[in-house]
């Protein structure tokens, strides 16, 4: 391997560890806002419904963050939910394919899988239907996870709030949980590096008109991608 080569690869690696080992770092410090949470619970009839932000609270703009809405039951009887409907600050983008449901099948019990919701752009609704048992007696729950695309103009600092509505069998009203909040914050070193720069090696488009951040979904990967990149091209 020609000398410059071998000395891009060393540089290329050591740039790429200490920023894997930056983004991981900061991924433990958590968002404390008691006016803004993060995450929130109501109690109605023998249900509990939790909405929360997936992570630390916080998202960047230009990156992804995920919302999850949870329905356990406390006491009998069984509950019958028949859809969710998760309600999106302005301007994020749902991330195609990246709905998840995690309940209970007769066939296979407790398990995750992904589903097809319907979108609305207009009312900012990402609902999926079904009819999913949620029950104390074999820990039947009900778990939606989505994601979306944070603004590329989104104000760092700010708190946008987000919500839930659940619509369970022989209830007269959809059930809501609202005040939570996900907070923008500035981007991470990881974030910056590979914001844009799909081309060039450190980051892969994710198909929702933005670049997503490999180095952030898969650290180990991404810097063995790179780095065989740089031996392709030093050879």
């Amino acid at each position: 391997m020609p000398l410059f080569s071998l000395r891009r690869l060393v540089a290329s690696t050591a740039v790429l560890a200490t920023a894997t080992g930056l983004v991981l770092a900061s991924s433990a410090t958590a968002s404390a806002d008691a006016e803004h949470p993060s995450s929130n619970s109501i109690t109605t009839s023998n249900l509990t419904i939790t909405r929360s932000v997936v992570g630390d609270g916080t998202a960047a703009a230009g990156e992804k963050v995920t919302f999850r809405t949870t329905i356990a039951a406390t006491s009998i009887p069984v509950r019958s939910i028949e859809s969710v409907t998760d309600h999106h600050p302005a301007g994020f983008e749902y991330v195609h394919g990246s709905a998840k449901v995690n309940a209970y099948h007769v066939l296979g019990g407790q398990k995750t899988e992904a589903v097809s919701p319907t979108v609305n752009v207009n009312d900012r609704t990402v609902t999926v239907h079904g009819t999913w048992p949620v029950d104390t007696i074999g820990s039947k729950t009900l778990t939606l996870e989505v994601t979306y695309l944070v603004p590329d103009d989104a104000v760092v600092g700010t708190y946008l709030e987000t919500r839930s509505d659940v619509d369970v069998a022989f209830f007269s009203n959809k059930q809501t949980v609202s005040d939570t909040w996900v907070q923008i914050r500035d981007k991470n070193i990881g974030e910056t590096i590979t914001s844009g720069s799909a081309g060039a090696g450190f980051g892969s488009s994710d198909g929702e008109g933005g670049s997503g951040s490999a180095v952030l979904e898969d650290p180990a990967a991404f810097v063995g991608d790179v780095i065989s990149r740089v031996l392709q091209n030093g050879s």
